[in-house]
């Protein structure tokens, strides 16, 4: 009696996990299809950010999408066309001296999909991301090191979450 008690109270508690988990809205992402016709394109980046527009190139080689010179480009394929990033700080924290100590920083990009003769298809969609930043009152040369440390990650996750959003796309 004791054992099946035991096997009984574990399927329990992973059935009431598995709920939890699932009541959240947790859920696993994996790679979302890119539509057909995003599978050559062109890309216009108006993003100042080098690391995130390697970090974009990389994410769309990633999904299979061939990135083509403008000039090389025949009047079927598309534009992606990415705007600047803008970002935004929220003070989270202060110390006893009234000094910022953490900051949420807001990193955003609009982008859409354009045909040739600039109609947009697809767009303005906005992606964004946010990290807090601690170690605000560490000395200027920590902290612009830690920032641009996780500026660079963010760009990252922003171009990830960018492809992601292209797989939604209601293109063929």
């Amino acid at each position: 009696m004791l054992v099946s008690f035991n096997k009984t109270t574990r399927y329990f508690f992973l059935a009431l996990i598995a709920m939890s988990v699932t009541a959240c809205g947790f859920h696993l992402r994996g790679q979302v299809a890119i539509p057909q016709a995003l599978k050559t394109i062109t890309l216009t980046s108006d993003a100042k950010s080098n690391t995130f527009n390697t970090s974009l190139r990389i994410a769309l080689s990633r999904a299979g999408v061939t990135v083509i010179d403008p000039k090389d480009a025949g009047d079927d394929v598309l534009e992606l066309k990415v705007n600047a990033i803008m970002t935004s700080d929220t003070v989270l924290a202060r110390n006893s001296s009234n000094d910022i100590t953490q900051i949420e920083r807001r990193m955003s990009t609009s982008y859409f999909i354009r045909q040739e003769d600039g109609k947009s298809l697809y767009g303005p969609r906005t992606v964004s991301t946010s990290k807090t930043l601690s170690n605000q009152n560490s000395e200027e040369s920590t902290k612009a090191a830690y920032n641009k440390s996780k500026e660079e990650d963010m760009s990252e996750e922003l171009a990830n979450q960018l492809i992601y959003d292209l797989g939604y796309a209601p293109l063929k």
